[in-house]
Formats: C-alpha cells, sequence, structure tokens
C-alpha cells in the first residue's frame, strides 16, 4: 500500500497548480520559489509520475496532474471544513465578527457593550476589514457584515435592516439649500461609486447630479462623513451610519426625501453557522439593534 504523501508536499502542489506557477505558489505561502520547485520535484519522484509539463518559464499540468490535483483540493477542503467544525465545537467566549472600519466605528462600536450586558459570557471581537471574508480560510471570522445586494457564493444572508438613502450635511451648508436643485452648487460625496446611489436619490427628487459633483475621497466611509460634517460638501447618508452625527447635530437632513437604495447590510455567515445559539443570539440581537437605531431617527428627519 502506498503511503501517502506528506500533507506539506499535497499544498504547495495545490498552489503550484491553482497557479501553474512557481513563483505565484511560493508568494502565497511565503516560501521561496526553489523550495516549492524542490517540493513538486520530490512529490514527482515519490508518485512515479510528472505533474507538470515544464515548457520553458511556462508551466502546464498533465493530465495526470489536472485529476490528481482534483484530488488533493477537494482532501484539502474536507481537512479545513472539519478543522472549523473543531474550533466551533469548543464552547465559545466571544464571537469575530469581519466588518468593514465605517460600519464598525459609525455604528456597531458604540453598541458591543449592550450585547456584552444582554449575553454575559459571551463578547464580541471586531475585524475591521475592506475585503470579502473567505470563511474556508479565515477560521478566526464566525460572521461577517456585508454591504451589497444580498447575493454571496457559500454564505446565508440576513438583512439587518431595510435601509434608504438621504442627503446630510452640516448645519451651515443646509442652511444655504432650499430645495433639491440647489445641490448642483456642492460637492457631493458617495462611498461606491459602482452602486450610483446619488443617481438613485436624484431621479426620486426629479434633478439631475453632474459626474463632475460626486467625490469618493477614501474606501472609508467615515472620511466622506467627516468632511461633510466640516461643511465641505454633502454626503448621501444611511440611518445606520449618520445617527449619531444626527442626534449630535453635527450632521442635518436638509431634503428628508428617504429612497431605498437598492444595497443594504447584511448579517452573514455560513449556512450551517445558523443552527447555532451564539450565532443566532448575535443575528437577531443585531437586527433589534438595527431597528432601534432607525425608529428613533424619526424627529431628525423631518421636514424643518
Amino acid at each position: 500500500m502506498a503511503e501517502l504523501p506528506p500533507l506539506n508536499s499535497l499544498k504547495v502542489f495545490d498552489a503550484a497548480a491553482r497557479h501553474e506557477n512557481f513563483s505565484l505558489a511560493a508568494a502565497e505561502l511565503n516560501v521561496t520559489q526553489s523550495a516549492v520547485s524542490r517540493q513538486i520535484q520530490t512529490l514527482e519522484q515519490r508518485l512515479g509520475r510528472n505533474l507538470f509539463l515544464r515548457r520553458g518559464p511556462r508551466l502546464e499540468l498533465t493530465a495526470i496532474g489536472r485529476d490528481y490535483h482534483r484530488v488533493v483540493q477537494s482532501a484539502l477542503d474536507q481537512l479545513r471544513r472539519g478543522t472549523q467544525r473543531l474550533f466551533r465545537a469548543a464552547p465559545r467566549s466571544h464571537l469575530t465578527i469581519s466588518v468593514l472600519p465605517s460600519f464598525a466605528a459609525s455604528w456597531l462600536v458604540p453598541w458591543v457593550a449592550d450585547f456584552e450586558a444582554r449575553h454575559p459570557g459571551l463578547s464580541l471581537r471586531l475585524a475591521s476589514s475592506y475585503a470579502p471574508v473567505d470563511f474556508t480560510e479565515s477560521l478566526d471570522i464566525d460572521v461577517a457584515v456585508r454591504y451589497g445586494r444580498g447575493k454571496w457564493a457559500g454564505v446565508e444572508a440576513h438583512l439587518l435592516v431595510d435601509e434608504v438613502i438621504f442627503p446630510v450635511c452640516s448645519p451651515a451648508v443646509a442652511a444655504r439649500l432650499t430645495k433639491p436643485e440647489d445641490l448642483a452648487r456642492e460637492k457631493l460625496f458617495i462611498e461606491d461609486p459602482h452602486f450610483d446611489e446619488w443617481g438613485t436619490w436624484a431621479r426620486a427628487a426629479r434633478i439631475e447630479v453632474r459626474s463632475d459633483q460626486v467625490h469618493r475621497l477614501s474606501d472609508d466611509f467615515n472620511v466622506q462623513l467627516q468632511a461633510a460634517t466640516q461643511g465641505q460638501g454633502v454626503a448621501l447618508g444611511r440611518r445606520l451610519m449618520v445617527a449619531n452625527d444626527l442626534r449630535a447635530g453635527r450632521l442635518v437632513c436638509p431634503f428628508p426625501l428617504l429612497v431605498p437604495g437598492g444595497v443594504q447590510y447584511y448579517f452573514v455567515a455560513p449556512p450551517e453557522r445558523f443552527a447555532e445559539p451564539a450565532v443566532d443570539a448575535l443575528r437577531q440581537w443585531m437586527q433589534n439593534a438595527a431597528r432601534r437605531t432607525v425608529e428613533d431617527l424619526g424627529p431628525y428627519l423631518q421636514p424643518r
């Protein structure tokens, strides 16, 4: 009976097969290209088969290499999933949420103490990131909050709250805005231009927004909101993101036309995670907290 190759050589083969490039595989694994080449050579000698065709600087999987890669990839995936289940079966003292930095700072952080008070013995940890979380690779991430249309591969998405979009600005800027058409003189800040939310709001308000008006100062939406509080322009807000600034008077809503934006905040996790009591408790708490936030904003979104 043939002995199994070492796990490390199979991980190197998987990376090299996916990239069909030893340099890229080395970069992914944080090793040298020569180390990858030696591992592949040793694996081929052990198996007695050529896994790659070497055409100068180019690599190409052989037919046997492609078949073997499917087997190796499936086995590594099963190991990852099994390891995840092992970690998650242990008693939980905390949950880690992958979240956009702007969402964490503007809304989630002030609510953390409320969750921990309602769930003694279970704390929250926030992992701020702009990158989409890969639950098959990030074993330390339990759930995530994403902003989009609710369709992501490999996860189940639960809407936090029906969000709307509306202009927000400093009181000084609001004083010179008497009608939506007055926005033509202002710089307009946006979080993600791919969603064209200013266009969505403008169509509902029956005005036009010029492309040269719309600016994205930073990947961090809080930068846009900070610029708006300083009177540099008008941002397009969502209730969860601007609630604290509205209550404090740093921002006001000059035209309380609340429009569905088409993109929302979602609580997401692998489907099997929702059966876990801690994850379900976090989902329900976050949805309730989001609902309480938007319900309390009514007086700040009335006509001036």
